[in-house]
């Protein structure tokens, strides 16, 4: 059975990296479509494929653990498809923030589009072990450690970095929020952490934040209460998961949804 689980999963992912190498040459962008190589000819390819061998247990095991990272096609296209779908390939220059860069592949893919981007997330000591070996691989091989502070988003305390002038912040399956705990964000946390990270930001900046689902506490909503939804609406763009807020302008048409 479990070698019947195995094979299906390949067969999916195998497909779903066809469908996205199909998804990106129709944006018929010749940087988008080259981002692939070059950020496969600047990173450590061999330690990548050598922590995916000796991940491959674990793996099998918890297929929903840090261990699906060192998949690198299958995350750097995932990563190149979330970039496109933010226009990322039709310009150059930005600064950009992601709020839980984890291994660093959304990094990679916004520096290969030509982007000036950093990341940062919890400390080492928040991760289980599998997560910090995995990670700090991970963003050594991608040449993005440097570019990753040990920084923690908390409720109603402000984030560091105002006066930064971001183009964009991206915060994707936000998890600072508390999600699937019992203390998860309402109203009064993300108005405090919208109203603040947009302060360190460009006016016309973008703060973009792809929720988790929750059906089990938000029900057919998934991703919010109506309260939640309502003030995302109020601020934002709403489309599902994702939550588009531009600062300081009405929010505006954006391309896609990042997946």
């Amino acid at each position: 059975m479990q070698t019947i689980t195995r094979f299906r999963a390949n067969l999916l992912q195998h497909l779903e990296k066809t469908a996205r190498r199909a998804k990106l040459r129709a944006y018929r962008s010749p940087k988008l479509n080259g981002a692939f190589s070059a950020v496969e000819r600047a990173v450590d390819i061999e330690r990548i494929k050598r922590l995916r061998r000796e991940v491959a247990p674990m793996y099998r095991e918890q297929p929903f653990s840090a261990a699906k990272y060192a998949d690198f096609p299958l995350w750097l296209l995932r990563n190149l498809h979330r970039a496109a779908r933010l226009g990322l390939h039709e310009t150059s220059g930005l600064r950009i923030l992601d709020i839980g860069a984890g291994p660093g592949y959304f990094i990679a893919a916004a520096q290969a589009l030509g982007h000036d981007c950093s990341g940062i997330d919890v400390e080492d000591s928040c991760f289980t072990p599998l997560e910090r070996r995995v990670y700090s691989e991970l963003l050594e091989s991608l040449n993005c450690r440097q570019r990753v502070a040990p920084v923690s988003i908390e409720r109603f305390v402000p984030y560091p970095f105002r006066g930064e002038s971001y183009d964009l912040i991206t915060a994707f399956l936000t998890c600072f929020n508390r999600h699937d705990q019992s203390d998860v964000w309402g109203v009064p946390e993300w108005r405090f952490f919208v109203e603040d990270v947009l302060g360190g930001m460009r006016q016309g900046g973008r703060l973009f934040v792809g929720l988790n689902d929750d059906p089990k506490r938000f029900g057919s909503l998934k991703y919010y209460d109506a309260a939640l939804l309502e003030y995302f609406q109020s601020v934002g763009t709403v489309k599902g998961a994702n939550v588009m807020i531009v600062n300081k302008e009405p929010a505006r048409k954006w391309l896609s949804v990042p997946a």
